[in-house]
């Protein structure tokens, strides 16, 4: 009896650290659902900012330079950061094949691109006329246009990839220390 619980303690041992260990993809899966997660946040985070700035455009007779250098400023920012994070899930996917998810972001790319250059213009339209607010909100209504469909085109990769919200661990929870 002895001999038995020896070597099942040992059978055991020897299968624990197998289990532990991730598969071969886990370290990519992780990577992609960083960047669809991180991403969908820079772009909301754009389309947030896109959404106070028609506002402020439709309530002003003049746009202040400082308001036009935040506002570019600011969405420069989340929209380069979406486009790097596109770029890594382009990345993941061309690495499992993935070609049905490599069409979903071509169009995200092409909505991503539309945006960028709405923006542009109303960057534009700011810089040499500042006292005409109404046509820089339209290159910005354009803009807000073309974010919806780059969110979509996310959410369908976030939902076809089964990527749910994370969420924290219970306070109790002792795993989180």
């Amino acid at each position: 009896m002895p001999r038995l619980l020896l070597a099942l303690a040992l059978v055991t041992c020897s299968l624990s650290p197998a289990f532990a260990q991730r598969d071969a993809g886990a370290k990519a899966r992780g990577d992609f659902f960083f960047y669809a997660r991180s991403g969908y946040s820079h772009v909301n985070a754009a389309h947030a900012h896109a959404s106070h700035y028609y506002g402020y455009l439709g309530s002003t007779p003049a746009i202040s330079p400082r308001v036009a250098q935040l506002s570019d400023s600011t969405m420069s920012h989340h929209l380069d950061m979406t486009q790097q994070h596109i770029a890594g899930m382009r990345e993941y996917f061309t690495s499992t094949d993935d070609a049905d998810s490599i069409v979903v972001l071509d169009q995200v790319d092409k909505h991503l691109a539309e945006a960028e250059a709405h923006h542009a213009a109303a960057q534009e339209a700011a810089r040499t006329a500042p006292d005409k607010p109404l046509a820089v909100q339209e290159n910005i209504g354009k803009m807000q246009d073309s974010l919806d469909k780059v969110m979509a085109g996310q959410e369908t990769l976030i939902k076809k990839h089964g990527i749910e919200e994370q969420t924290l661990p219970p306070a109790d929870d002792k795993s989180a220390d």
